[in-house]
């Protein structure tokens, strides 16, 4: 039997988020977690396949061995009736020869006649023991074409069960070899606008903006500095054309969705009218980054959402003035579309 090898692949959209509207981020959220239960099912039921195969091979051997032995006997009682059967007709005529001879010498000496008599008898005899020999081989034959006719409905049902296996395993590496392909096809589209981010942002490095890689997404971080002034929520004027550069690379990949959240650090604000605390300027921010990317107008709003995280996702922990810095951010969530992945899931 064919025993199939292939390299399961690890699912890299554990934790993926898709960036749609928030009422269908935790069922997006719930499907993308489904995607490496569904690999480990696969995985396990592709090792229970090939261990159900090399059982039904085992069962085939044995099965096709105890065949061919089964047709050597049948063989054999076959030779062996023939073979009595021709004896016997051979002892019938020597019996009917006999029994002429008989009818000849009727008028002869008794003793000639006592002596084709006893010979009469004794070929009687062994014609009875031979027709008894060869009903017990018919008989034996008879069993022994049952049990090879059993065997053979045995390795015919083995033989369809070890079809149906391989047709099992065939179609759950179908399975995985289509979304492999679709979750690659979602990987290259990820690395693809990395490439085009960095070409297009290359210089907002060194005003605190970095694009960076994690669990399939796209993360766009600008730091305060570039945005904001302290404790605003309106865009200083690099900070827009930051934006401006990225949202012209965004409404060129119409297929990757969009979450724009902003970060405060954990110094209390005490505010009054819009901006009250750290939740009211982390959503301020966000929002107003948010407009300026939809001031492309080929910027679908249905792909974005904006979102304040306040002091509660810190990229450091430490209460030191740098750390502070850092965790003072926007990021804009880039996610490729996740549909195919998600339709490949639910049609198997």
């Amino acid at each position: 039997m064919k025993m199939v090898k292939y390299i399961v692949f690890g699912f890299f959209v554990i934790g993926l988020f898709s960036c749609v509207p928030v009422n269908q981020l935790t069922d997006a959220k719930k499907r993308a977690e489904g995607l490496q239960d569904q690999n480990l099912l696969l995985k396990d039921k592709n090792r229970e396949l090939e261990v159900e195969n090399n059982e039904l091979d085992g069962q085939i051997v044995q099965l096709q061995k105890r065949y061919e032995e089964l047709k050597k006997t049948v063989n054999e009682l076959k030779d062996e009736r023939d073979k009595l059967l021709y004896k016997n007709e051979q002892l019938k005529q020597n019996q009917k020869e006999l029994e002429e001879q008989i009818s000849i010498l009727q008028e002869g000496s008794s003793d000639e006649i006592a002596k084709l008599l006893s010979e009469l008898q004794d070929l009687q005899e062994d014609l009875q023991e031979r027709e008894n020999r060869v009903y017990q081989a018919e008989e034996e034959l008879k069993k022994r074409e049952e049990e090879l006719a059993k065997a053979q409905a045995e390795l015919e049902a083995q033989q369809k069960q070890l079809t149906n296996a391989e047709d099992a395993l065939a179609e759950q590496q179908a399975r995985m070899m289509q979304l492999e392909n679709a979750l690659n096809n979602q990987k290259q589209a990820v690395n693809d606008l990395k490439s085009k981010l960095n070409s297009a942002l290359r210089g907002f490095y060194d005003q605190g903006l970095s694009v960076n890689e994690r669990n399939g997404k796209v993360y766009v971080s600008l730091e305060e500095n570039l945005l904001f002034k302290t404790g605003s929520y309106s865009v200083d004027p690099a900070g827009q054309t930051a934006l401006e550069s990225l949202s012209g690379v965004l409404a060129a990949n119409p297929g990757i969705n969009i979450m724009v959240e902003g970060h405060t650090d954990d110094v209390p604000l005490n505010g009054s009218g819009q901006i009250k605390d750290n939740w009211d300027l982390s959503v301020m921010r966000a929002t107003a980054v948010t407009k300026i990317i939809l001031q492309n107008a080929e910027i679908d709003p249905s792909r974005i959402t904006a979102a304040g995280r306040s002091k509660y996702v810190p990229l450091e922990e430490a209460k030191t003035p740098e750390a502070r810095r850092k965790n003072r951010r926007t990021e804009i969530i880039l996610t490729p579309d996740l549909s195919e992945v998600f339709d490949i899931i639910q049609a198997n």
